[in-house]
Formats: C-alpha cells, structure tokens, sequence
C-alpha cells in the first residue's frame, strides 16, 4: 500500500476512534494531514470508501495481542496483566459513538467489523487460556470455549446501553476493572496462579 494512503487511513481511524465518525468529516482529515480536499478524494473517492479501509486496517492491526512480540515470552498471567492496563487505557479514551455511529449509519460494514472483532478478538482469549493452563497457572478443566465467549461478550458489549446496570462512571472506571479482573482471575487460576497474581493488586 502506499506509504500516504496508510498514513492516511490510520489518522482517520485514530480521529474516528478518539471522536467518532460522523462528527469527523473529510475537511478534518485533510487538516489534520496537512494536505487540501482534493489530494484526500486522490486516494479515496468518498467518506464511506475511507471508514470501510479504516476499519479493514483496525482488524488486520490490532492494538493488542497476547501473541506480539513484545510480550509472547510471558507467562500467561503476566500477559493478562499487560491486556489489563492496556483495557485501563483503551476504556478512558474510548468514543462511545463510534460503535454507534457504526451501526446507525453504516450498518454493512458494522457487521463486517462486528464479526471479525468477536472472532479474533475470541482467538486471542482462547490463546492466554490454554497458555495458562499449560504452564499450571490456569485451571486445566476450564472450559475454555464458554470463558472465552464470556470474556469477548463483556468487553465488547462495555458500551451497550439498552440493559445496562452500570453508569458509564462505572463502566470506565479503573476500579471497577480491578475488581471484574479479580474476580475472573481467582475463578479461573490454580493455587499457583492465585499465589503468582494475588500481589498485583495490592
């Protein structure tokens, strides 16, 4: 891909993201990039063009993963951790209308990203399980497929709003992720693990 057409399509998404996308017109990106209207329409003939790539490249590029290179050589528990702060950071700059914006305005390619991100991101869970369970940090009877399920569905579904119980003071709230994490990681763990992770969060 050309070099300017990434850059733009990560400025978009990190705007997209941080703003949401209907608030986000081709004049701010084209500010924000520094180059006129004309010269954006060059490599994309219209909004709904650039979110669909925007979106296509957040899916390829993820964030965060249990298998980068940063952190593969971790133990299981260790890893978690590192998914814990970077949940801690993601949910204070996280735009709740961009899911909305999404699924309000350009539904075919909410759908698109909507199961893709439930795949992946459950592929990423399932890895950090069987990991912990290998190395006799994780319970070896979990089940695996349900506690990945259920991990995905409520970090997904943080800004669901029809049944939600919490205010968003809660939801994105570092104390509240604590205790969540706690509470999963004590029912998930071994002896051992309680014992490696009990100190973390002291």
């Amino acid at each position: 891909m050309n070099e300017q057409k990434a850059n733009i399509i990560t400025t978009s998404w990190a705007l997209f993201f941080q703003y949401g996308i209907k608030s986000i017109s081709m004049d701010d990106i084209a500010s924000k990039m520094g180059m006129s209207k004309k010269t954006l329409y060059n490599y994309f003939t219209n909004k709904n063009e650039l979110i669909n790539e925007a979106c296509k490249w957040d899916i390829k590029n993820p964030q965060f993963s249990f298998k980068s290179d940063r952190i593969i050589n971790l133990n299981a528990l260790d890893q978690y951790f590192e998914f814990f702060n970077f949940i801690n950071e993601r949910i204070l700059k996280k735009c709740d209308s961009l899911d909305y914006d999404l699924k309000k305005y350009y539904p075919e390619i909410w759908l698109k990203i909507k199961e893709e991100k439930i795949k992946n991101f459950q592929i990423e869970i399932i890895y950090n399980l069987q990991k912990g369970i290998k190395e006799g940090l994780y319970r070896p009877e979990l089940d695996v497929l349900l506690i990945s399920k259920n991990l995905v569905s409520f970090y997904l579904n943080l800004n669901t709003t029809e049944y939600q119980v919490f205010s968003s003071n809660e939801v994105f709230n570092k104390g509240m992720h604590i205790e969540l994490t706690l509470y999963h990681l004590y029912g998930i763990c071994t002896n051992k693990g309680i014992e490696y992770f009990k100190n973390k969060f002291k």
